[in-house]
Order: C-alpha cells, then structure tokens, then sequence
C-alpha cells in the first residue's frame, strides 16, 4: 500500500474540519467581540459565562483536536464519508441535508436526554461540565467532557453523514454542512437572540423572529429537562413528539440532575 497516497487521501477530511474550525472560532470570536463592545446589547438575553473567552478556549480545542479531528479522519480512511464523487445534484444537496437534518435531531435527542441526561451518566460522562454554563458565551457551545463531546457533537454529525452515503467528495458541499452547524452551536450558546423584537410584530416578521430564536436551547441550560434536540436549525421532530420541547413542558418541574449545573 503506498502511504503516501493513503495520506493524502485523507487530507480531504481534514479540510473540511478545517473549514468548520475556521466558522466556529470565526463565530465565536464575533459573538465575543459582541459582547465586549455591547454592540449587540439589545439583542442579549442571557449573561455572558462566569468563565471567559481565554478559559472556556482550551477545553473546546481539545475536543476540536483530539475528539472530532480523529473521528473524521477515521470515517474516511474507513470509506464511510468524505469519499467517493466530488459530483452532487441539486435534488441530491436538498435529499441529504434533510437526511442530515432528521438524523442530528433523532441521534441528538437519543444521546442527549437518554444517555448524558440519565442521572448517573449525567456526572460519570461529563455531562454537567457543558452544563455548568448558562449557554452565555459562543464558544461555550464545546465546552464539554471529551465523552459528552463524541456522543453529543461528533455521533449527531458523523453517524447521519454515513447513513446517507458519506457526502461524496465535494468540498463546498461540506463546508457549508460543518459551517451551518458551527453557526448554529454558537450561536445558541451566545446568549443573543436576534429574533427578540421580530415575535413582537406580525406576519412574516414574526415567523423570522421564531425562526432565529434560541429560546429553546437557552431554557435546556436553565431548567434541564426540556429541549433536548430542539433549537435553532432543528427539525424539532423528537422534542415535539415527546412533547419535552419547552414551550410544551412549560409547567414542568426540573429533574433532580439540573442541581449539577448550578
């Protein structure tokens, strides 16, 4: 086997993690350039973080290099994504970001509320380490133990990407893939909402206003038990079907694992 081509094979999947580097500390670092500004004040609806940008860093780039990195290299050396025709089709890009979409949902909520929720995982996996923040600072959105992180952040994106056929080979395909999601994480652990004043008004205003909200995610850090999968980007499915979405568990009482992240 020439080694060399095996490696450089591989490099495909490296720049596609790369590029989702490059959109989540690029978001990252704008929401916190928000926050020391105040530029975005009338839209932050959450406290920033007790920690800092420089305290939470170290923890997300050890999950970034020693958890998702290795994960997508292995998943291509494997053949299982990131390989194959770099040719997509417009009704193959709609087919699998909507396989996407429902996948991250069903396998999110799956690990999310039956594995790290799960009162004993909830410290034994690290769980309460992510939920020690109150979703108040971007980059928080990787702050997490290394085992939270695979069955939170890594499985809801590589698990659905391989049940589809891996993606193929098209990079801008990717890109914007792993750059939609690095968006969406940081942007719902930013504690900004910019959809605040939009649900104030009518019409298609309001719809946006509902479509750019991250209430859902901002009431999972504060009460616990709600909102597992649901959030900004989300298809909802499972939270919805469960009815454990938060405006539908609106009287519920907190379970006895949100005392951890206090």
């Amino acid at each position: 086997m020439d080694h060399s081509l095996f490696l450089e094979g591989l490099n495909f999947s490296i720049a596609v993690w790369a590029a989702q580097m490059i959109a989540y500390h690029g978001f990252g670092l704008w929401f916190e350039w928000l926050d020391q500004t105040g530029s975005g004040l009338p839209y932050k609806v959450r406290p920033a973080e007790r920690l800092s940008y420089r305290e939470l860093l170290p923890r997300v780039l050890s999950n970034q290099l020693l958890v998702l990195l290795p994960a997508m290299i292995l998943a291509q050396a494997l053949g299982l994504a990131y390989s194959g025709s770099s040719q997509i089709t417009a009704a193959g890009v709609v087919l699998s970001c909507a396989g996407l979409t429902i996948g991250h949902d069903v396998f999110q909520y799956i690990a999310h509320r039956l594995v790290l929720h799960d009162p004993v995982n909830m410290r034994k996996l690290g769980h309460a380490v992510h939920h020690s923040t109150r979703a108040g600072r971007g980059v928080s959105a990787c702050y997490m133990s290394a085992a939270d992180f695979f069955l939170e952040i890594v499985c809801p994106y590589l698990a659905p990407l391989i049940l589809i056929g891996g993606g193929g080979k098209n990079f801008i395909f990717h890109a914007l893939i792993v750059s939609a999601g690095a968006f969406g994480g940081v942007y719902e652990h930013s504690g900004y909402d910019f959809g605040v004043t939009l649900r104030q008004e009518g019409g298609w205003r309001r719809i946006l206003g509902a479509m750019l909200s991250t209430e859902a995610h901002g009431n999972h850090h504060t009460r616990g038990n709600v909102s597992f999968s649901d959030g900004f980007g989300s298809s909802n499915i499972c939270d919805t079907l469960f009815k454990t979405r938060w405006d539908l568990a609106a009287g519920r009482q907190s379970r006895q694992e949100t005392t951890t992240d206090a």
